[in-house]
């Protein structure tokens, strides 16, 4: 049975702000969203986004936020036990390569959103950072062990950076694949 669709007028103002956010940015940059086209998408007034957020970047921050813990709780909730050290690799990049067959898919929101940070040490690149530490951790989880684990675990990251970009990009036909091929090879190689 499906839920009922929730209007977006019934949400609380700061969950509109950060819903309407989310999807400015995701589908034009956060650096080309301004607040009052944040406001006015969300239908609220200004006032209600300073009750909520200190600036446009504490909401920037909070959308970020959001969107990492999301991730790193589905990369969680990945099915992996009773699985090879491989089938759970190739799952993560079946994973990834799901995600950039959304529609308005742009490729690795959280890469987006470091390159467009004025500050390349301020708080959204940090945030970022911390995402792609995590998501190595995860990566190296799911690994056997072993001595060339961490080398390991940096080279799929690196891999799994590439796909997202090329499934935007089209630059390649079936990045997914081809990942896929090599860490099959990296695997086989390192045992």
């Amino acid at each position: 049975m499906q839920k009922p669709a929730i209007d977006p007028r019934d949400r609380s103002g700061r969950e509109r702000l950060l819903a309407t956010a989310r999807a400015l940015f995701l589908r034009h940059g956060a650096s080309n969203v301004g607040i009052n086209d944040v406001t006015a998408a969300a239908g609220v007034a200004r006032m209600t986004l300073y009750n909520n957020f200190a600036s446009k970047e504490a909401l920037t921050q909070a959308v970020y936020q959001e969107m990492i813990a999301e991730s790193l709780e589905e990369l969680r909730a990945m099915q992996t036990r009773g699985k090879s050290q491989e089938q759970r690799l190739l799952d993560l990049f079946d994973h990834f390569d799901l995600k950039s067959k959304a529609v308005g898919y742009r490729g690795c929101p959280f890469i987006h959103a470091s390159l467009q940070a004025a500050d390349p040490a301020g708080p959204l690149h940090g945030l970022v950072g911390s995402y792609k530490r995590a998501l190595r951790c995860h990566v190296l989880g799911l690994l056997d062990g072993g001595a060339d684990s961490s080398e390991l675990a940096t080279v799929i990251l690196l891999l799994l950076d590439g796909v997202v970009t090329e499934a935007y990009l089209n630059g390649v036909d079936d990045p997914t694949a081809s990942a896929k091929r090599a860490v099959s090879r990296l695997l086989k190689a390192a045992s």
